[in-house]
């Protein structure tokens, strides 16, 4: 009996001792958060002082970089699709009517300027001509008699053999004849021109991108039998669609980059022409850029993507591109005022891929915040400007003393 309650009474003093751990536990967390409080809000307040009320925090400043706005060039790029096209497609029909007798060209053939095309049975018109040739020999001769009658009555009149009215008629026959001897030669003239029309040539180097007739068709002048289909080769022309915010940037004479999938490296060119009006659907207007292709390497009809660098601008207001920010479609930059990110409204011009051109809303000069800062940093939130990092020596000159 004795031995059991000495085992009850350790038991119930193992307890206590449990019991007395869990309290200091508490109360050495108790000191340690007081502690932490102290440190925190600095000297403990005096007794009575401010009981019951929590310790304020301080607000948190972020360490933000800034840079100033500064002066300087800038250079645009403006990048747009577009399409590679031919500067001139003729529809090729004939001036005179016939059967065709041959075409020498087939669809995909490239042909130089003044090249055969097809001809229109030329049989028809080879009799025409010598019919006006026919036709002018005897207004010629006609001409002639008349002439060398008039002679002949001049010098009769001379003795009074002829009369003044006889003479006055023969030489109103010679204007006449001279007049039929000039129509009958502009109808061989025209006999000629419908001759030379019946062989059609390429009216200048291309390729031929339909053949639509056939040997043995009959070719109309009205309405027009087209025969071929012909595009310029030599050089194409690019039109790329750039938005109506651009309007003032691109100008005749600026550089252009013509990049065409399949090829190694991007062609050169310039602006050429410029659209003065927008397009009202789609509020874009046309550049176009003239491409060469003098070995035909390009198809007209391909997607092109086109760069064009306007010319620079200088002593230009800039910031760095990624200061800028957009709330509610207006762009703003964040500077420190007071020791506060605060917002400020910029009017946007020329962008480039590093900087931004500001047209209205910052001045010289002025700290704008940059770095992840300048997009997650909530306008109004206490900041503070790191130290810019320090510059190393300056390299010394060659042969300068050490």
């Amino acid at each position: 009996m004795r031995r059991k309650a000495t085992t009850q009474r350790s038991a119930r003093g193992g307890g206590t001792l449990r019991l007395s751990g869990g309290v200091a536990v508490l109360l050495l967390g108790t000191a340690l958060a007081a502690a932490g409080c102290g440190r925190e809000g600095g000297a403990l307040r005096s007794a009575g002082e401010g009981a019951g009320r929590p310790t304020p925090v301080p607000p948190v400043e972020y360490e933000v970089q800034t840079v100033p706005v500064r002066r300087g060039a800038i250079v645009q790029r403006i990048e747009a699709p577009g399409s590679l096209l031919a500067r001139r497609e003729s529809k090729i029909g004939t001036e005179v009517q016939g059967r065709i007798d041959r075409v020498f060209v087939d669809e995909g053939d490239r042909v130089e300027a003044g090249a055969a095309l097809f001809q229109i049975d030329p049989e028809p018109y080879q009799m025409a001509l010598r019919q006006a040739q026919a036709a002018a020999d005897h207004a010629r001769a006609e001409r002639h008699q008349v002439e060398v009658d008039l002679a002949r009555a001049r010098e009769l009149q001379k003795q009074q053999i002829v009369s003044k009215q006889e003479l006055d008629k023969l030489e109103t026959a010679l204007a006449v004849a001279r007049a039929s001897e000039r129509q009958a030669a502009e109808q061989v003239a025209l006999a000629q021109h419908k001759l030379d029309r019946t062989l059609v040539r390429a009216p200048y180097a291309g390729f031929v991108v339909a053949r639509l007739e056939d040997e043995g068709t009959t070719a109309l002048v009205q309405p027009q039998t087209v025969v071929l289909v012909l595009q310029e080769s030599g050089e194409l022309e690019a039109r790329a669609t750039i938005p109506e915010s651009r309007l003032a940037l691109v100008r005749v004479g600026d550089p252009a980059l013509i990049h065409v999938q399949g090829l190694p490296a991007p062609i050169q060119t310039e602006v050429s022409a410029v659209s003065d009006a927008i397009d009202p659907a789609t509020r874009t207007y046309t550049a176009r850029m003239l491409v060469p292709n003098a070995e035909g390497l390009l198809k007209a009809g391909v997607f092109a993507e086109i760069e064009i660098l306007p010319q620079s601008k200088r002593d230009a207001l800039l910031v760095p591109r990624k200061a800028l920010r957009s709330e509610d479609g207006q762009a703003h930059v964040l500077t420190v005022k007071d020791g506060v990110a605060t917002p400020v409204a910029v009017t946007l011009g020329s962008i480039s891929e590093d900087e931004a051109e500001i047209l209205q809303g910052l001045r010289v000069d002025m700290p704008v915040i940059v770095g992840d800062a300048a997009e997650h940093l909530a306008p109004g939130m206490k900041v503070r400007v790191a130290a810019a990092p320090a510059r190393g020596p300056e390299p010394a000159a060659p042969g300068a003393a050490p």
